[in-house]
C-alpha cells in the first residue's frame, strides 16, 4: 500500500502509468469543473501544478486554441504520458511541461492569467513556499483555482470542507483576495474548490 501512495505522488515506470490512468479516468468529472471555473479566455498564458497525464491540458488547448499553457509536475513519467497526448500543442509551441517540485518551481520569462491544480495540493512538500511562488508568477487580477477531492483513509464530505477553510486561510496569508469556495459532489467525496484573485 505504501509503494502505492508513493505512486500517486510520484508515479514512475509502468505501475506509474497504470497509475496516471487511473487518475485521469478519476478526476474527469472534476477536472472538466475546475476547468470551467477559470474562465479561460483568449491569449490567457495558463499554468497546471500536477498536469499527471495531460487530459487538462489536452482539453484547454484544444478547446482553446489560442491559449498558452505550462505544466509542472514531479513525475518523468507522467510528463512522457503528457507529451505523448499533447505532442502537437507541444511542437507548435503552446504547451511546455516541467518536471519540478512546485515549492521550487520558478520561471522568469512568463507570468500567467490562470493557475490551477487538482487533486495535488495535499502532495506539496511546502504549501505556503509553493503559494508564495504561485502567488509570485501570477499577473495582477490573475487567478489562482485548487480543487481537491478527499481520497483513501480522507475520503469524507467533513475532509472536503476542513481542506476548503485551511487552503482559503493559507490563500488569504499570502495575499489573495476575492477567495471563493465552491463545492461538488462527486463520487467518491465531495470535492472543494477555492478561487483566489492576486
Amino acid at each position: 500500500m505504501f509503494t502505492l501512495q508513493k505512486q500517486f505522488k510520484r508515479p514512475k515506470g509502468i505501475l506509474g502509468w497504470v497509475v496516471g490512468k487511473v487518475m485521469e479516468f478519476d478526476n474527469r468529472k472534476i477536472n472538466n469543473w475546475s476547468i470551467k471555473q477559470l474562465a479561460i479566455e483568449k491569449d490567457h498564458r495558463i499554468l497546471e501544478v500536477g498536469f499527471g497525464p495531460g487530459y487538462c491540458i489536452k482539453r484547454i488547448t484544444d478547446r482553446f486554441p489560442d491559449t498558452f499553457v505550462d505544466g509542472v509536475d514531479l513525475s518523468e513519467t507522467m510528463k512522457d504520458a503528457a507529451q505523448s497526448k499533447n505532442q502537437q500543442a507541444i511542437e507548435k509551441g503552446r504547451v511546455r511541461l516541467f518536471v519540478q517540485d512546485i515549492s521550487q518551481f520558478e520561471l522568469n520569462d512568463v507570468q500567467y492569467d490562470r493557475i490551477f491544480s487538482v487533486n495535488n495540493y495535499p502532495l506539496w512538500n511546502n504549501h505556503k513556499q509553493a503559494l508564495s511562488h504561485l502567488y509570485t508568477m501570477l499577473k495582477t487580477e490573475g487567478t489562482l483555482l485548487i480543487t481537491v477531492q478527499p481520497r483513501g483513509d480522507e475520503e469524507r464530505d467533513s475532509k472536503a470542507r476542513r481542506y476548503g477553510e485551511e487552503i482559503s486561510k493559507a490563500l488569504q496569508e499570502t495575499g489573495f483576495k476575492n477567495i471563493t469556495l465552491s463545492y461538488k459532489d462527486v463520487s467518491p467525496a465531495l470535492t472543494v474548490s477555492i478561487k483566489g484573485v492576486k
